[in-house]
């Protein structure tokens, strides 16, 4: 005697099932091949956005030179920062923004750390 038709296998849908698989395994990796070539994408353009940038800094140097241009200016030294031991000092805690003397990120004086190195205040 066989098996009631309830409990006989469905080999339409077990083929059904193994086609989605396989739908989804082709998805899967044509969607990797696809953000590699995203990747690809954007490092040309970031190295065209690097070139461009230096010829635009070329031709402002060129034309402050000839006089064009007001000359570009110059970076101040900021202050050194401290030694990457010990806690940053400052002489009392305040609500105004403050730079942090290890990494120069403004932010409140009123913390106890800096939120970007994690530079001790006392």
């Amino acid at each position: 005697m066989g098996l009631p038709w309830f409990l006989k296998p469905d080999l339409l849908l077990h083929a059904e099932m193994l086609d989605a698989q396989e739908s989804l395994a082709r998805s899967a990796s044509s969607s990797h091949a696809a953000d590699r070539k995203q990747d690809r994408e954007i490092e040309a353009l970031n190295k065209r956005v690097s070139e461009l940038e230096n010829q635009l800094l070329a031709l402002e140097t060129l034309l402050s030179e000839k006089g064009l241009l007001p000359p570009p200016p110059q970076e101040e030294a900021g202050p050194t920062p401290p030694p990457a031991e010990g806690p940053a000092v400052f002489p009392a805690r305040t609500e105004q923004t403050i730079a942090c003397p290890r990494c120069g990120r403004c932010q409140r004086g009123n913390r106890d750390f800096c939120y970007a190195c994690e530079t001790p205040f006392r």
